[in-house]
């Protein structure tokens, strides 16, 4: 079906659609090879998952400082130029890590990286939702992030192999990041379509958050969830006693289990609904925690939720783009996602420092205690609309 849409005469789209999936993919394997490294780091030189978290929060802040700027760049600069810079500019931030071991120059380290990979990301998920046919749209979205996912689980077994300790890790990611820009480069086809002054300004973002709130939710609890897992579920793995190479494969679970679900979430959304979806995806992850608690230290227990409660979560991130895919269309979808980005960005920030203070409040369930209560928080949000939208 989308091979046959793929193979006829779309053959400058198909390489562009690689391209942005092949670049996002490796960002994703770098990210989150990345960010356990540094977390466990931090937690070998603080012993504060507050610290911890903080320091994560950098990211976030800097998603969003950027994204609403991304539609100006992207209107004055050529996609694909944006992207290589970009790439280039966060593998030069890595070997800085280790030569400057300092949690304050780690947080503006992070925050200049962070920077330069959501340019990334608001750029390539904008290429891709531009590409894709309306009928198909979830589904390809859901290929693009089990290619993501994809990565992410590449990233979590590097962690296994080459551990969190020395330089290996950090050679390791300026190398994925710096290989992003090769299909770029060498995958020629259609740009991205540019925005024009009006869709590039601020009011503009404003203004499509309000068109699709539901989206930009999504957003928000993929934000939170995602980075709270990177960031501190490698310290809650340490605090009830596994071992680095467990923590790995459980962070593995974790992207694997994307891997297996976003194609599937994606074709479900296709045919009976982006909202309907959304629901359930959002269900589970007020389930997971309560789940992973019972799972205590047992690994097989805890590796097989993780890959049900994170591979669900994830299609969160699937599901808002497809919405903002069939609620704006060409250079208007830049401004779109990036105020989907940005409200990623708010949830990376408040997910991991909230999350941080429950662990040290309740350690180490005070992290499964937030992660719940923020996606119950969404699903009543969501219910809310529904009930407000329902005829009289």
């Amino acid at each position: 079906m989308i091979a046959g849409w793929f193979l006829g005469a779309e053959h400058g789209r198909l390489r562009s659609l690689i391209s942005a999936i092949i670049c996002a993919s490796l960002c994703g394997c770098g990210f989150t090879l990345l960010m356990p490294v540094m977390s466990l780091n931090l937690e070998a030189m603080t012993g504060s998952a507050i610290v911890v978290g903080v320091n994560s929060a950098a990211a976030a802040l800097s998603t969003i400082a950027i994204a609403p700027f991304v539609p100006r760049l992207l209107r004055r600069i050529p996609g694909r130029t944006l992207i290589i810079f970009s790439l280039l500019s966060a593998a030069l931030t890595i070997p800085l890590f280790p030569l400057l071991p300092d949690p304050t120059i780690w947080f503006i380290l992070r925050f200049a990286m962070g920077m330069a990979i959501t340019a990334v990301f608001v750029s390539s998920e904008t290429w891709i939702n531009q590409i894709a046919p309306a009928g198909k749209r979830a589904t390809i979205l859901g290929l693009y992030a089990t290619a993501l996912a994809g990565g992410f689980g590449a990233g979590g077994l590097m962690l296994a192999v080459l551990g969190s300790t020395g330089w290996a890790p950090w050679i390791a990611g300026l190398c994925l990041f710096a290989g992003g820009t090769l299909p770029i480069l060498l995958l020629r086809g259609p740009g991205i379509e540019q925005p024009d002054s009006e869709s590039a300004s601020f009011s503009a973002m404003i203004k499509a958050a309000g068109y699709a709130p539901a989206a930009i939710g999504a957003g928000l609890l993929f934000g939170a969830t995602e980075t709270t897992f990177f960031a501190l579920f490698p310290v809650y793995g340490d605090r009830i006693g596994l071992p680095d190479h467990s923590i790995g494969y459980m962070m593995a679970a974790g992207a694997l289990g994307g891997i297996a679900f976003q194609t599937p979430l994606g074709r479900l959304a296709d045919k009976i609904g982006r909202m309907q979806i959304t629901v359930f995806a959002t269900a589970a992850c007020a389930l997971g925690p309560l789940l992973i608690y019972l799972s205590g230290a047992n690994p097989v227990a805890l590796y097989a939720v993780m890959f049900v409660y994170v591979g669900v979560a994830t299609g969160l991130y699937t599901l808002g783009l497809a919405i903002i895919g069939e609620r704006f269309e060409g250079g208007s979808m830049v401004t779109a996602n990036a105020a989907f980005i940005m409200a990623y960005g708010v949830g990376s920030l408040a997910g991991p420092a909230i999350s941080g203070v429950g662990m040290e409040i309740i350690n180490p369930y005070g992290l499964l205690i937030v992660s719940s209560a923020l996606a119950l928080g969404y699903l009543l949000f969501l219910g809310l609309r529904k009930l407000q939208r329902r005829p009289a």
